[in-house]
């Protein structure tokens, strides 16, 4: 006995072949019901789909299904964590605050303050490197006492001329019984904006973005 089951089918599906007009690139539940129903539509009469393959592949629909709704649903928490974040961080704005840093700009010969913290009297030693890495200055500042430090560049490499003007990063190192040990520069600053870019948190600090993990102290404005 042949049973033709695609007349089961053919009824519900018709109605979202009529209303998928629109081409997709992506094989979503809407496409994998044209897939189904073109199949159902080009069998064999004589050998149609077995029961078995027709549940098998309303299966596959429901785990796409289940599938894009979670994707949906984790999509639609992750810009609830967004917003919360950026509302959280919306609180750091007018605060000072203390960020690690590693980069100096070099503006008409002037360099920024390097700043920097030492934990122990310590031989201390900074080096300057350009955009492409190379060293240009290195600097031994011989031996410092324990506390927060500052040195300006004077704009010049190892051979004394002057460098151009650009981005450059810096380098501290404290000389200590196993060898150099880096010292992190610190940048401190008042909170002027904060943005979020691909799920990570920024603050604007004297003009430059800093990630949100790269604050080593929070204070209120008059406290610093």
């Amino acid at each position: 006995m042949i049973y033709d089951m695609s007349g089961i089918y053919l009824s519900s599906l018709t109605g979202v072949r009529n209303n998928s007009s629109s081409s997709s690139n992506s094989l979503d539940k809407e496409a994998f019901l044209r897939l189904l129903l073109q199949e159902l539509e080009m069998q064999d009469p004589l050998e149609p789909m077995e029961t078995k393959d027709m549940i098998s592949q309303l299966s596959q629909l429901t785990s796409l299904e289940q599938i894009t709704n979670l994707t949906s649903a984790v999509k639609d928490f992750v810009e609830a964590q967004t917003s919360v974040n950026l509302a959280q961080l919306a609180s750091l704005i007018g605060k000072y605050v203390v960020v690690k840093n590693n980069t100096v700009n070099l503006v008409d010969g002037q360099s920024d303050s390097i700043i920097f913290n030492v934990d122990e009297d310590a031989h201390v030693v900074v080096q300057i490197l350009d955009e492409n890495g190379k060293v240009v200055r290195t600097e031994d500042l011989g031996t410092v006492q324990a506390g927060v430090h500052a040195w300006q560049w004077d704009g010049r490499d190892d051979s004394g001329i002057s460098v151009e003007d650009g981005s450059y990063t810096y380098h501290i190192y404290k000389l200590t019984s196993s060898g150099l040990e880096e010292i992190g520069g610190m940048e401190g600053g008042v909170v002027e904006a904060v943005q979020i870019k691909d799920g990570e948190g920024f603050v604007l600090v004297n003009g430059s973005l800093y990630p949100v993990d790269s604050i080593l102290e929070i204070s209120q404005e008059g406290d610093a």
